[in-house]
């Protein structure tokens, strides 16, 4: 496999080998892990924590090299139809995820300002509702990481209510808070997750429309040929 790596720059070139073969990508990351994996192997001795470490690394290592594979099944058409679709969306998505980005911010804010230090493990309203899990008191507003992992559980519809109804029992069990996760669900999910989901399908259409007329192409160029 290294022997494959150093094959393809030497008959490539660096710059076209890292552009054009997938391959050299996990194969260098994996000899450049290769290295400190080899030197903690031997240098673990009797420790075995850092043996342990080493084994995991090795685990990494390997599956990383199976990211090869990734080349074969861009063989299959459906799978080179799907690759060529999330290349393609690479760079459009980057506008619709900064609108998502600030949809997130502007309601983690508001959530904070709204619920923040007020959802807690001793919290006697979470510690009094027994139709709240235990542990869902870490879905909270209390900071901003905490705000966007709460609402990347809302938006993917995950328990929701659940999470509703412990913020209104936290807030007295005031009904009015939740026009919050009304308003966040129509600007999250209705319009900006449904933007994003809407513009993958058209994207995977149009590829999938150009690859059938590169086959079509093909076949009459054949045909063409055989004559």
């Amino acid at each position: 496999m290294l022997l494959e790596a150093i094959g393809d720059v030497a008959i490539s070139g660096p710059v076209k080998a890292f552009k054009y073969h997938f391959r050299i990508w996990p194969e260098t990351l994996c000899q450049m892990l290769n290295i400190p994996a080899t030197v903690w192997f031997f240098m673990a001795g009797d420790d075995f924590q850092q043996y342990n470490y080493t084994v995991k690394l090795f685990e990494v290592i390997v599956f990383i090299r199976m990211l090869k594979l990734l080349t074969l099944l861009y063989e299959v058409k459906t799978m080179r139809v799907i690759f060529e679709t999330l290349k393609n969306l690479l760079g459009p998505l980057n506008n619709l995820i900064i609108v998502m980005m600030t949809i997130f911010y502007v309601f983690a804010q508001t959530g904070m300002i709204i619920f923040g230090g007020k959802i807690r493990k001793d919290s006697s309203e979470i510690v009094h509702d027994s139709s709240i899990p235990d542990n869902y008191y870490l879905i909270n507003f209390n900071d901003l990481m905490s705000s966007y992992i709460t609402l990347f559980i809302l938006i993917v519809v995950n328990n929701w209510y659940v999470i509703v109804a412990m913020c209104v029992d936290i807030r007295g069990g005031s009904t009015t808070v939740r026009y919050f996760f009304v308003i966040f669900y129509y600007f999250g999910v209705i319009i900006g997750l449904n933007i994003i989901i809407a513009f993958a399908i058209d994207m995977y259409q149009a590829v999938k429309r150009l690859e059938d007329l590169k086959e079509e192409n093909r076949i009459k160029l054949v045909q063409l040929a055989e004559k």
